[in-house]
């Protein structure tokens, strides 16, 4: 597991150092109309391609499609693309218009960011662990670089689009062409086409639901508040959904084919075995996180931007930590039960009832309280969203919540929260980490003494590596 969720761990660390290189080079109201078209190219992605990776993860073990399914996933993107980027080239000959320039440079964004999740989707299922990591890392590392040398050299926000599109382009098609070798291509048949789509394209709208939220709160405010309070709030929501809702979103992704082979090989009281530790691990990765947004908001704020951005971002981020952790674990436990049990249209209809409410939500909220009332609107519909996961998935398949894990993690947070406190209110940056260091240590010991199953799983592997090392020596 270690080769799937730590090359994504990292490559949010990247992403992160993204965020400050961008909102640097190109100020907060190109970074809101970058971030905007970006979330377009995801949305076009969820629509197209998402779909097929998720039934690459889903399927590949299924006996009734005899291992076709990567072949026939491969044929059918080729086809996909090719109808998208025709498309996206002709549009701007019939519909002109200045907006239409950002449609054209979101598909070419969603191709290349499809290219590299299928690409990553068949290395995890072929179990390539160390080419996994090199795809999922170079891609950050490849269209940072490239995205700053172009806006450097004259370009706008465009600019920086095409080089994080060539950022995933390369690594994901060296990853296709290990899958070609291994799996080939094939025209899908009907039958497996229509068992792909119907699984797979409500759980891709589903668990695209951050970006549904995103693109249409800051596009609310960038009409009544403006386009730079869109990159403010953007910078914000971004720094949240790397550092919290990513680590979450990743970990469901590396432990559910784990889910979905147990389920199919093994049976259901196997699966909800694999969930259950799986919990404790999403509550060790969050807690920490989302504390340290909250009671330390200031110093990631102004450790990341330049005074005056940071200091339009800093009340958002408290709001945003928390809806983060929210949205996450809606999105990362609790759609299991939809997933599971494959009643992924009742899913797609509780997202798209949140998605309406949180239009409205955020609609009043900003006229109301101004461009603060943004975050406010996005923790109000995560928590009725996860209300409304909850109380359906009980229905239908229902999945323990280990409610003693989370009075565990809660533990943590509490013993953790006074740190964040203390290094808010340091000046030295130094000082501020270390402080957050020693809060993050004694969280876990904390975690460890009330037999939090993560923490004391991770506490006994590096006693184990000690000791080998200790011996060893």
């Amino acid at each position: 597991m270690t080769w799937y969720f730590a090359p994504r761990m990292l490559s949010a660390l990247i992403a992160i150092a993204i965020l400050i290189v961008l909102t640097r080079v190109l100020g907060p109201a190109d970074f809101g109309r970058y971030n905007l078209t970006l979330l377009l190219g995801n949305l076009i992605f969820s629509f197209t391609f998402h779909w097929l990776a998720i039934a690459i993860g889903r399927f590949h073990h299924s006996k009734e499609f005899e291992g076709k399914t990567i072949a026939s996933v491969l044929g059918t993107s080729v086809a996909l693309a090719f109808v998208l980027l025709i498309v996206a080239s002709l549009v701007p000959l019939i519909v002109p218009g200045s907006w239409i320039d950002s449609l054209f440079f979101a598909a070419v964004y969603c191709v290349s960011h499809a290219m590299h999740e299928l690409g990553t989707a068949c290395l995890r299922q072929y179990n390539e662990g160390p080419k996994y990591a090199a795809v999922t890392l170079l891609r950050h590392v490849l269209g940072v670089a490239l995205a700053v040398l172009f806006v450097l050299n004259g370009g706008g926000y465009q600019s920086a689009l095409v080089g994080m599109s060539l950022g995933a382009t390369l690594p994901g098609a060296y990853a296709l062409m290990i899958a070609l070798r291994r799996s080939g291509i094939e025209v899908p048949k009907y039958v497996a086409l229509k068992a792909y789509f119907l699984f797979g394209f409500p759980v891709a709208v589903v668990s695209s639901t951050a970006t549904f939220f995103a693109m249409s709160t800051q596009s609310l405010l960038a009409i009544f508040a403006g386009m730079e309070f869109a990159g403010y709030f953007a910078a914000a929501q971004s720094l949240a959904s790397r550092t919290l809702r990513l680590p979450m979103d990743t970990l469901a992704r590396v432990v559910g084919p784990s889910v979905f082979e147990e389920l199919e090989v093994r049976g259901t009281t196997s699966s909800n075995a694999v969930l259950v530790r799986y919990f404790s691990f999403l509550m060790l990765i969050a807690v920490p996180i989302v504390v340290a947004l909250v009671c330390a908001a200031d110093v990631f704020a102004n450790l990341m931007f330049e005074p005056a951005f940071a200091s339009q971002t800093q009340g958002y981020l408290r709001v945003l930590a928390l809806a983060s952790l929210v949205f996450g674990l809606q999105g990362a436990y609790l759609s299991f039960s939809f997933s599971r049990s494959k009643k992924t249209g009742l899913q797609l209809g509780i997202t798209v009832c949140s998605l309406v409410l949180h239009v409205v939500l955020s609609f009043i909220f900003i006229y109301v309280f101004g461009a603060s009332g943004a975050s406010l609107a996005f923790l109000v519909s995560g928590v009725l969203g996860f209300i409304a996961y909850y109380y359906f998935g009980r229905k239908i398949d229902p999945i323990a919540v280990p409610f003693d894990e989370v009075i565990k993690a809660l533990v943590g947070a509490a013993a953790f929260a006074p740190f964040g406190l203390w290094a808010d209110a340091l000046s030295d940056v130094l000082a501020q980490f270390g402080v957050l260091t020693l809060g993050s240590l004694v969280m876990f010991v904390v975690l460890v003494g009330v037999r939090q199953t993560a923490a004391v799983a991770v506490f006994r592997k590096a006693a184990r590596w000690f000791a080998l090392s200790g011996f060893s020596s």
